[in-house]
């Protein structure tokens, strides 16, 4: 068996499933499993484990450090299980095995091992290989499974390119879940993303649709053309008091001269205190 390659993960996982009522049976699997590993004992300890967990009434309790992005918080003692299993897996067999054995494991997948698995991407060795499967859970529209890969990690940050990422954030407009609290999302920000969410915009309000509220973050924070500063001034003159104040947030946030002259023109200023948290809080 090779050296655990997230070993912090791995102990602060052993210690907080040592206390759940199915500590002895996922110890004893995987016991079995490194003297006499088989692919198909694998998928059966992955499928079991939220048995074994099952009455299990505390919920995963981590230190910040092992989870810098809160994807494990409120997790269940059987989706602890399941990631401490995956760390397992790379540490027992080759490369090429790991691969495939998570290959077919994405492939197989109810939605809940999905949501694991795609959590768990962050923290497992190599997680880069299977950028593709994350790149199918963004298309997802099951929304628990694309927020699993959108929200509370910097996987798509690190490893989706520009036609992925860009395809992230209109998803997400697109499901009406959180933009701006997508790891990355302001850094990766660029001009194509734009256009496309501009355009979003305009779609659904033909349609007399609602746009979420923000969505105007990318535009705001990117606007340098005439076209960006005339498109936001209309929006906010059409819009609510919440897309309002994201605009004005937006615009404060970038650093361009016309943007902070638009941003202290804007009618409804909001507080100069004001975070995307706090907005994220106001009703729509």
């Amino acid at each position: 068996m090779k050296n655990i390659q997230n070993q912090p993960l791995y102990d602060g996982l052993r210690k907080a499933l040592s206390t759940g009522p199915g500590w002895q049976n996922l110890t004893a699997n995987i016991e079995v499993s490194r003297n006499n590993y088989t692919r198909a004992g694998f998928f059966l300890n992955f499928a079991m484990a939220p048995r074994w967990f099952k009455s299990a009434t505390t919920h995963l309790e981590l230190d910040a450090d092992l989870d810098p992005f809160g994807a494990l918080q409120n997790w269940s003692m059987g989706q602890a299980a399941r990631l401490l299993i995956l760390l397992e897996l790379a540490a027992l067999v080759d490369a090429n095995e790991y691969t495939a054995a998570m290959s077919e494991l994405f492939k197989t997948a109810d939605v809940n091992e999905l949501i694991v698995l795609v959590k768990s991407l962050q923290f497992i060795p190599d997680g880069e290989t299977f950028v593709e499967r994350a790149r199918e859970a963004a298309r997802s529209n099951i929304e628990s499974v694309f927020c699993a890969v959108a929200h509370h990690t910097d996987y798509p940050q690190r490893y989706f390119d520009a036609a992925g990422w860009n395809q992230l954030v209109l998803k997400a407009a697109f499901l009406a879940v959180p933009i701006w609290s997508i790891v990355g999302v302001r850094e990766r920000n660029n001009s194509a993303l734009v256009a496309m969410l501009q355009d979003y915009a305009r779609e659904r309000q033909a349609a007399s649709r609602p746009v979420p509220w923000d969505l105007y973050c990318c535009p705001a924070w990117n606007a340098s053309s005439d076209a960006d500063f005339q498109f936001l001034e209309h929006q906010s003159a059409i819009s609510s008091p919440k897309i309002r104040a994201a605009i004005v947030l937006g615009l404060r946030e970038n650093n361009l001269p016309k943007a902070q002259t638009l941003a202290a023109q804007l009618p409804d200023q909001p507080a100069n205190t004001l975070r995307w948290e706090d907005l994220a809080a106001w009703d729509n």
